[in-house]
Protein backbone atom coordinates (compact mmCIF):
# COMPACT_ATOMS: atom_id res chain seq x y z
CA UNK A 1 0.00 0.00 0.00
CA UNK A 2 1.06 3.58 -0.65
CA UNK A 3 1.72 5.00 2.82
CA UNK A 4 0.94 8.67 2.07
CA UNK A 5 -2.02 10.14 0.21
CA UNK A 6 -1.67 9.91 -3.55
CA UNK A 7 -2.19 13.64 -3.85
CA UNK A 8 0.61 14.43 -1.39
CA UNK A 9 3.03 12.01 -3.02
CA UNK A 10 2.30 13.24 -6.52
CA UNK A 11 2.74 16.84 -5.41
CA UNK A 12 6.10 16.01 -3.87
CA UNK A 13 7.37 14.82 -7.26
CA UNK A 14 7.08 18.25 -8.83
CA UNK A 15 10.42 19.62 -7.60
CA UNK A 16 13.90 18.30 -6.94
CA UNK A 17 15.84 15.35 -8.30
CA UNK A 18 15.67 11.63 -7.72
CA UNK A 19 18.56 10.03 -5.93
CA UNK A 20 19.26 6.55 -7.26
CA UNK A 21 19.77 4.16 -4.35
CA UNK A 22 20.29 0.85 -6.16
CA UNK A 23 19.56 -1.16 -9.28
CA UNK A 24 16.70 -3.60 -8.75
CA UNK A 25 16.40 -5.56 -11.98
CA UNK A 26 18.44 -5.95 -15.16
CA UNK A 27 19.51 -2.33 -15.24
CA UNK A 28 15.95 -1.22 -16.07
CA UNK A 29 14.41 -0.92 -12.60
CA UNK A 30 15.89 1.34 -9.93
CA UNK A 31 15.20 2.15 -6.32
CA UNK A 32 15.20 5.92 -5.93
CA UNK A 33 14.45 8.52 -3.28
CA UNK A 34 12.89 11.94 -3.65
CA UNK A 35 11.39 14.29 -1.09
CA UNK A 36 12.10 11.70 1.59
CA UNK A 37 10.09 8.99 -0.14
CA UNK A 38 11.10 5.78 -1.94
CA UNK A 39 10.05 4.92 -5.48
CA UNK A 40 10.76 2.37 -8.16
CA UNK A 41 11.86 3.91 -11.47
CA UNK A 42 11.15 1.70 -14.48
CA UNK A 43 12.95 2.46 -17.74
CA UNK A 44 12.85 0.99 -21.24
CA UNK A 45 15.58 -0.80 -23.17
CA UNK A 46 16.27 2.43 -25.06
CA UNK A 47 14.69 1.33 -28.34
CA UNK A 48 11.77 3.08 -29.98
CA UNK A 49 9.60 0.01 -29.35
CA UNK A 50 10.68 -0.14 -25.70
CA UNK A 51 9.83 3.53 -25.19
CA UNK A 52 6.45 2.97 -26.83
CA UNK A 53 5.73 0.07 -24.46
CA UNK A 54 6.77 2.17 -21.47
CA UNK A 55 4.45 5.04 -22.44
CA UNK A 56 1.60 2.62 -23.10
CA UNK A 57 2.14 0.99 -19.70
CA UNK A 58 1.80 4.43 -18.12
CA UNK A 59 -1.40 5.17 -20.05
CA UNK A 60 -2.92 1.89 -18.92
CA UNK A 61 -1.70 2.06 -15.33
CA UNK A 62 -2.37 5.67 -14.37
CA UNK A 63 -6.09 5.16 -13.72
CA UNK A 64 -5.78 1.86 -11.87
CA UNK A 65 -6.24 1.69 -8.09
CA UNK A 66 -6.34 -1.73 -6.46
CA UNK A 67 -4.56 -3.06 -3.36
CA UNK A 68 -3.09 -5.87 -5.46
CA UNK A 69 -1.46 -3.58 -8.05
CA UNK A 70 1.71 -1.50 -7.64
CA UNK A 71 0.55 2.13 -7.98
CA UNK A 72 1.99 4.24 -10.83
CA UNK A 73 2.42 7.93 -9.93
CA UNK A 74 3.73 9.61 -13.07
CA UNK A 75 5.84 9.42 -16.21
CA UNK A 76 9.15 11.33 -16.23
CA UNK A 77 10.73 12.38 -19.52
CA UNK A 78 13.96 13.32 -17.77
CA UNK A 79 15.46 11.57 -14.77
CA UNK A 80 18.91 10.28 -13.78
CA UNK A 81 18.07 7.08 -15.68
CA UNK A 82 16.22 8.67 -18.62
CA UNK A 83 12.49 8.38 -19.44
CA UNK A 84 10.83 6.28 -16.78
CA UNK A 85 7.70 5.35 -14.89
CA UNK A 86 7.63 6.46 -11.25
CA UNK A 87 5.79 3.80 -9.32
CA UNK A 88 5.23 2.44 -5.84
CA UNK A 89 8.26 0.61 -4.48
CA UNK A 90 7.32 -2.87 -3.27
CA UNK A 91 9.78 -4.42 -0.84
CA UNK A 92 9.04 -8.05 -1.51
CA UNK A 93 10.03 -11.36 -3.04
CA UNK A 94 8.70 -13.08 -6.14
CA UNK A 95 6.01 -15.74 -5.94
CA UNK A 96 8.62 -18.30 -6.97
CA UNK A 97 10.88 -17.31 -4.05
CA UNK A 98 7.91 -17.22 -1.68
CA UNK A 99 6.95 -20.80 -2.58
CA UNK A 100 10.48 -21.95 -1.75
CA UNK A 101 9.69 -21.11 1.90
CA UNK A 102 6.89 -23.74 1.84
CA UNK A 103 3.99 -21.56 3.06
CA UNK A 104 0.94 -23.28 4.52
CA UNK A 105 -2.26 -24.05 2.64
CA UNK A 106 -4.12 -21.14 4.26
CA UNK A 107 -1.52 -18.61 3.10
CA UNK A 108 -1.48 -20.15 -0.38
CA UNK A 109 -5.27 -19.84 -0.63
CA UNK A 110 -5.04 -16.19 0.43
CA UNK A 111 -2.43 -15.46 -2.25
CA UNK A 112 -4.57 -17.15 -4.92
CA UNK A 113 -7.56 -15.04 -3.84
CA UNK A 114 -5.52 -11.82 -3.99
CA UNK A 115 -4.10 -12.71 -7.42
CA UNK A 116 -7.57 -13.43 -8.80
CA UNK A 117 -8.94 -10.22 -7.28
CA UNK A 118 -6.20 -8.07 -8.87
CA UNK A 119 -6.46 -9.75 -12.28
CA UNK A 120 -10.27 -9.64 -12.22
CA UNK A 121 -10.03 -5.89 -11.53
CA UNK A 122 -7.79 -5.48 -14.61
CA UNK A 123 -10.23 -7.42 -16.76
CA UNK A 124 -13.15 -5.34 -15.46
CA UNK A 125 -11.21 -2.27 -16.60
CA UNK A 126 -10.67 -3.83 -20.04
CA UNK A 127 -6.95 -4.44 -19.44
CA UNK A 128 -5.14 -7.68 -20.28
CA UNK A 129 -1.93 -8.20 -18.30
CA UNK A 130 -0.48 -10.34 -21.09
CA UNK A 131 2.57 -11.41 -19.04
CA UNK A 132 1.32 -13.20 -15.92
CA UNK A 133 4.10 -15.29 -14.40
CA UNK A 134 5.64 -15.84 -10.94
CA UNK A 135 8.37 -13.19 -11.35
CA UNK A 136 5.69 -10.55 -11.95
CA UNK A 137 3.93 -11.45 -8.70
CA UNK A 138 5.52 -9.99 -5.57
CA UNK A 139 4.77 -10.91 -1.97
CA UNK A 140 5.61 -8.05 0.40
CA UNK A 141 8.06 -8.77 3.19
CA UNK A 142 5.88 -6.82 5.61
CA UNK A 143 2.40 -8.30 5.84
CA UNK A 144 2.74 -10.80 2.99
CA UNK A 145 0.35 -8.96 0.67
CA UNK A 146 0.37 -9.76 -3.05
CA UNK A 147 1.34 -7.12 -5.60
CA UNK A 148 0.93 -7.75 -9.32
CA UNK A 149 3.53 -5.78 -11.28
CA UNK A 150 4.82 -5.10 -14.79
CA UNK A 151 2.09 -4.11 -17.23
CA UNK A 152 4.79 -3.57 -19.86
CA UNK A 153 3.17 -6.04 -22.25
CA UNK A 154 -0.41 -5.25 -21.26
CA UNK A 155 -2.97 -3.53 -23.43
CA UNK A 156 -6.68 -2.98 -23.76
CA UNK A 157 -8.78 -5.98 -24.68
CA UNK A 158 -9.61 -4.37 -28.01
CA UNK A 159 -5.97 -4.17 -29.15
CA UNK A 160 -3.71 -6.49 -27.20
CA UNK A 161 -0.01 -6.67 -28.02
CA UNK A 162 0.99 -10.07 -29.43
CA UNK A 163 4.56 -9.81 -28.14
CA UNK A 164 5.67 -12.34 -25.56
CA UNK A 165 6.69 -11.05 -22.16
CA UNK A 166 9.87 -13.08 -22.03
CA UNK A 167 8.71 -16.33 -20.37
CA UNK A 168 7.17 -18.66 -22.93
CA UNK A 169 6.32 -21.34 -20.36
CA UNK A 170 3.49 -19.21 -18.91
CA UNK A 171 2.15 -17.92 -22.25
CA UNK A 172 -1.15 -19.13 -23.72
CA UNK A 173 -1.19 -21.19 -26.94
CA UNK A 174 -2.74 -18.31 -28.87
CA UNK A 175 -0.06 -15.91 -27.68
CA UNK A 176 2.67 -18.38 -28.67
CA UNK A 177 1.02 -18.69 -32.08
CA UNK A 178 0.97 -14.92 -32.55
CA UNK A 179 -2.82 -14.78 -32.54
CA UNK A 180 -4.92 -11.99 -31.04
CA UNK A 181 -5.16 -12.62 -27.25
CA UNK A 182 -7.91 -11.52 -24.88
CA UNK A 183 -8.69 -11.97 -21.18
CA UNK A 184 -8.77 -15.75 -21.65
CA UNK A 185 -5.04 -15.64 -22.40
CA UNK A 186 -4.49 -14.37 -18.84
CA UNK A 187 -6.81 -17.14 -17.62
CA UNK A 188 -4.48 -19.73 -19.17
CA UNK A 189 -1.51 -18.22 -17.32
CA UNK A 190 -3.54 -18.20 -14.09
CA UNK A 191 -4.11 -21.94 -14.51
CA UNK A 192 -0.36 -22.56 -14.68
CA UNK A 193 0.30 -20.33 -11.66
CA UNK A 194 -2.48 -22.04 -9.66
CA UNK A 195 -0.86 -25.38 -10.48
CA UNK A 196 2.44 -24.04 -9.13
CA UNK A 197 0.83 -22.87 -5.89
CA UNK A 198 -1.27 -26.01 -5.34
CA UNK A 199 0.33 -28.95 -7.20
CA UNK A 200 -2.20 -31.70 -7.75
CA UNK A 201 -5.15 -29.80 -6.23
CA UNK A 202 -8.18 -27.94 -7.57
CA UNK A 203 -7.86 -29.87 -10.81
CA UNK A 204 -11.35 -28.94 -12.06
CA UNK A 205 -10.42 -25.24 -12.05
CA UNK A 206 -6.91 -25.75 -13.42
CA UNK A 207 -8.09 -28.00 -16.25
CA UNK A 208 -10.68 -25.49 -17.42
CA UNK A 209 -8.13 -22.65 -17.29
CA UNK A 210 -5.71 -24.69 -19.42
CA UNK A 211 -8.10 -25.69 -22.20
CA UNK A 212 -6.37 -25.46 -25.58
CA UNK A 213 -9.44 -23.79 -27.07
CA UNK A 214 -9.88 -20.34 -25.45
CA UNK A 215 -13.67 -20.58 -25.83
CA UNK A 216 -13.69 -23.56 -23.43
CA UNK A 217 -11.87 -21.64 -20.68
CA UNK A 218 -13.29 -19.25 -18.11
CA UNK A 219 -14.09 -16.01 -19.92
CA UNK A 220 -12.18 -13.82 -17.46
CA UNK A 221 -10.34 -13.81 -14.14
CA UNK A 222 -13.63 -12.76 -12.54
CA UNK A 223 -15.16 -16.11 -13.56
CA UNK A 224 -12.12 -17.94 -12.18
CA UNK A 225 -12.51 -15.98 -8.95
CA UNK A 226 -16.14 -17.03 -8.61
CA UNK A 227 -15.22 -20.68 -9.29
CA UNK A 228 -12.46 -20.41 -6.68
CA UNK A 229 -14.94 -19.18 -4.07
CA UNK A 230 -17.26 -22.11 -4.90
CA UNK A 231 -14.47 -24.71 -4.89
CA UNK A 232 -15.64 -26.39 -1.67
CA UNK A 233 -19.19 -26.92 -2.90
CA UNK A 234 -18.70 -30.43 -4.41
CA UNK A 235 -17.15 -31.67 -1.17
CA UNK A 236 -20.04 -30.31 0.88
CA UNK A 237 -22.56 -31.88 -1.50
CA UNK A 238 -20.87 -35.23 -0.93
CA UNK A 239 -21.01 -34.72 2.83
CA UNK A 240 -24.67 -33.74 2.64
CA UNK A 241 -25.46 -36.83 0.54
CA UNK A 242 -23.63 -39.06 3.03
CA UNK A 243 -25.54 -37.52 5.92
CA UNK A 244 -28.81 -38.02 4.07
CA UNK A 245 -28.04 -41.70 3.43
CA UNK A 246 -27.07 -42.21 7.07
CA UNK A 247 -30.28 -40.59 8.29
CA UNK A 248 -32.34 -42.70 5.90
CA UNK A 249 -30.73 -45.85 7.24
CA UNK A 250 -31.39 -44.81 10.82
CA UNK A 251 -35.01 -44.04 10.05
CA UNK A 252 -35.45 -47.37 8.27
CA UNK A 253 -33.98 -49.36 11.16
CA UNK A 254 -35.70 -47.54 13.99
CA UNK A 255 -38.94 -46.44 12.33
CA UNK A 256 -42.01 -46.94 14.47
CA UNK A 257 -40.30 -46.46 17.82
CA UNK A 258 -41.34 -43.35 19.65
CA UNK A 259 -38.04 -43.25 21.47
CA UNK A 260 -36.00 -42.93 18.31
CA UNK A 261 -38.39 -40.41 16.80
CA UNK A 262 -37.93 -38.33 19.92
CA UNK A 263 -34.15 -38.61 19.54
CA UNK A 264 -34.35 -37.45 15.94
CA UNK A 265 -36.49 -34.48 16.92
CA UNK A 266 -34.06 -33.63 19.69
CA UNK A 267 -31.11 -33.80 17.26
CA UNK A 268 -32.93 -31.59 14.75
CA UNK A 269 -33.77 -29.11 17.48
CA UNK A 270 -30.13 -29.03 18.62
CA UNK A 271 -29.05 -28.56 15.01
CA UNK A 272 -31.47 -25.66 14.53
CA UNK A 273 -30.38 -24.02 17.78
CA UNK A 274 -26.68 -24.35 16.93
CA UNK A 275 -27.26 -22.95 13.43
CA UNK A 276 -29.33 -20.07 14.81
CA UNK A 277 -26.61 -19.22 17.35
CA UNK A 278 -23.91 -19.30 14.67
CA UNK A 279 -25.95 -17.02 12.40
CA UNK A 280 -26.52 -14.64 15.31
CA UNK A 281 -22.75 -14.33 15.78
CA UNK A 282 -22.36 -13.46 12.09
CA UNK A 283 -25.19 -10.92 12.31
CA UNK A 284 -23.54 -9.33 15.33
CA UNK A 285 -20.24 -9.11 13.46
CA UNK A 286 -21.85 -7.37 10.48
CA UNK A 287 -23.89 -5.09 12.76
CA UNK A 288 -20.64 -4.03 14.49
CA UNK A 289 -17.99 -4.00 11.74
CA UNK A 290 -19.96 -2.51 8.82
CA UNK A 291 -21.02 0.67 10.70
CA UNK A 292 -17.46 0.96 12.04
CA UNK A 293 -16.09 0.75 8.50
CA UNK A 294 -18.52 3.37 7.25
CA UNK A 295 -17.55 5.65 10.13
CA UNK A 296 -13.87 5.10 9.30
CA UNK A 297 -14.58 6.04 5.67
CA UNK A 298 -16.02 9.35 6.76
CA UNK A 299 -13.04 10.03 9.04
CA UNK A 300 -10.43 9.01 6.45
CA UNK A 301 -8.11 11.80 5.36
CA UNK A 302 -6.51 10.09 2.38
CA UNK A 303 -6.95 7.25 -0.12
CA UNK A 304 -4.29 5.39 1.86
CA UNK A 305 -6.53 5.52 4.93
CA UNK A 306 -9.45 4.25 2.84
CA UNK A 307 -7.36 1.38 1.45
CA UNK A 308 -6.13 0.50 4.94
CA UNK A 309 -9.70 0.46 6.31
CA UNK A 310 -10.89 -1.64 3.35
CA UNK A 311 -8.00 -4.10 3.71
CA UNK A 312 -8.65 -4.46 7.43
CA UNK A 313 -12.35 -5.12 6.81
CA UNK A 314 -11.74 -7.66 4.03
CA UNK A 315 -9.11 -9.46 6.10
CA UNK A 316 -11.57 -9.75 9.00
CA UNK A 317 -14.27 -10.92 6.60
CA UNK A 318 -11.95 -13.58 5.19
CA UNK A 319 -11.45 -14.96 8.71
CA UNK A 320 -15.20 -14.92 9.39
CA UNK A 321 -15.97 -16.67 6.09
CA UNK A 322 -13.38 -19.38 6.73
CA UNK A 323 -14.40 -20.10 10.35
CA UNK A 324 -16.97 -22.78 11.05
CA UNK A 325 -17.86 -23.07 14.77
CA UNK A 326 -16.74 -26.43 16.18
CA UNK A 327 -20.06 -26.86 17.96
CA UNK A 328 -21.98 -26.71 14.67
CA UNK A 329 -23.21 -30.19 13.60
CA UNK A 330 -21.93 -31.52 10.29
CA UNK A 331 -25.45 -31.47 8.84
CA UNK A 332 -25.75 -27.72 9.47
CA UNK A 333 -22.40 -26.57 8.12
CA UNK A 334 -23.42 -26.20 4.48
CA UNK A 335 -26.43 -24.11 5.51
CA UNK A 336 -24.09 -21.93 7.56
CA UNK A 337 -21.71 -21.49 4.58
CA UNK A 338 -24.68 -20.51 2.42
CA UNK A 339 -25.64 -17.92 5.02
CA UNK A 340 -22.12 -16.47 5.08
CA UNK A 341 -22.18 -16.22 1.29
CA UNK A 342 -25.61 -14.55 1.35
CA UNK A 343 -24.48 -11.95 3.94
CA UNK A 344 -21.37 -11.16 1.93
CA UNK A 345 -23.25 -10.70 -1.36
CA UNK A 346 -25.87 -8.48 0.27
CA UNK A 347 -23.34 -6.20 1.94
CA UNK A 348 -19.97 -5.98 0.22
CA UNK A 349 -20.85 -4.74 -3.31
CA UNK A 350 -22.39 -1.64 -1.72
CA UNK A 351 -19.42 -1.19 0.64
CA UNK A 352 -16.97 -1.48 -2.26
CA UNK A 353 -18.89 1.21 -4.14
CA UNK A 354 -18.80 3.44 -1.06
CA UNK A 355 -15.03 2.92 -0.85
CA UNK A 356 -14.62 3.82 -4.55
CA UNK A 357 -16.76 6.94 -4.14
CA UNK A 358 -14.78 8.01 -1.08
CA UNK A 359 -11.46 7.65 -2.93
CA UNK A 360 -12.85 9.73 -5.78
CA UNK A 361 -13.51 12.58 -3.33
CA UNK A 362 -9.75 12.97 -2.78
CA UNK A 363 -8.98 13.43 -6.45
Amino acid sequence: MVSETLREVTASLADGQYRIVSTLKEGRLYLAEKAGKRFALKTSDGSAKGLELLKREYELSIGLQHPGLAYVFTYEETSPVGPCLVQEFVDGITLEEWLEHHPGAKERRRIVSELLSATAYLHQKGVIHNDLKPVNILISRSGGALKLIDLGFADSDTFADKALGGTRSYASPELLAGKQPDARSDVYSIGLILRDIFPGRYGHIVRRCLKENPHQRFASAGEVERAWKRRLLPMWLTVAASVAVALACLLYVYIGTQKDLALLKEAESARAEALSAAKAEVDHWYDTEVPAFRQALQEATSPADVYADWTALTNKTYVINQTIPDRLPESARQAFRDYLHECYNETFPALQQEMTNRIAEFQ
